[in-house]
């Protein structure tokens, strides 16, 4: 049997993190929380489950990801966030890698859960990502992007049927404070790429994006939380969009 390391990063996570290390503590071999200065009971939560709880320098959450993954003992570890929860059905089936692993990674579906939810709503979109993976064969890397688990090449890779509930709504303010952090992120990057944005998508993104997550997204399903979680997703792509012209603007760079 494999042992297995499951990392989290938090800041001020008390409202959501006991449910997240409550069904985490089923699978985990080890816990490992890394923290970018919580003022509230996400250290004392995270220690009642045993955690290594470290401190590290917010920069941004590729980073922050990394430094967690490597702060494992274990070959095999799990990315889950601070607001996100091991269904049932995937603690069974995380078991069954544990005891014969058949792909060096594996990627588990994600469901968004929003207030009221008690479980997933039907055709509720999910999404797929690396979740749990062989650090030998894959790896967590520090590249300023969103966090994502980059795969060595020949890395076998297999889908878990089960679920990751997703409970990223707590407020708006919540929201808007953490999109907002977001794109300033996200602006570096697109700099430090040499990526450029047309005047024409600064003015058409945010209404075609708000068709893009209330339609595709099926954000449609969730009656008025998700009118006004379309609209909030919509928003933060238009303002990574507008910070890049202002950075432009404020460096005299503004394009044709």
């Amino acid at each position: 049997m494999i042992k297995l390391s499951i990392y989290i990063v938090t800041l001020n996570e008390e409202k959501r993190l006991d449910k997240t290390l409550k069904a985490a503590s089923e699978v985990a071999d080890e816990i490992v929380v890394i923290d970018s200065g919580s003022t509230d009971k996400t250290k004392e939560i995270a220690l009642k489950y045993g955690a290594n709880f470290l401190f590290h320098q917010w920069k941004n959450i590729s980073s922050q990801k990394h430094f967690a993954q490597n702060a494992c003992q274990n070959d095999w570890v799990l990315s889950l966030d601070a607001d996100e929860v091991l269904s049932a059905d995937l603690i069974k089936e995380i078991k069954a890698v544990k005891e014969n692993p058949t792909a060096d990674a594996y990627k588990i579906k994600i469901c968004d859960m929003l207030p009221g939810d008690l479980k997933p709503r039907f055709f509720a979109k999910t999404y797929n990502l690396v979740r749990l993976y062989n650090r030998k064969k894959a790896n967590m890397p520090d590249d300023l992007t969103h966090d994502r688990v980059v795969l060595n090449e020949g890395c076998s890779v297999l889908k878990l049927k089960s679920k990751i509930w997703h409970y990223s709504y707590v407020s708006l303010t919540q929201l808007w404070y953490k999109l907002n952090m977001y794109t300033d992120e996200l602006v570096q990057t697109a700099l430090k790429k040499n990526k450029k944005y047309s005047k024409l998508r600064l003015y058409t993104e945010m209404p075609r994006q708000f068709l893009i997550y209330y339609f595709k997204r099926r954000y449609v399903l969730y009656g008025l939380c998700g009118f006004w979680m379309a609209t909030s997703y919509a928003y933060f792509r238009f303002l990574k969009i507008a910070k890049w012209f202002e950075w432009q603007a404020l460096h005299k760079k503004m394009p044709e």
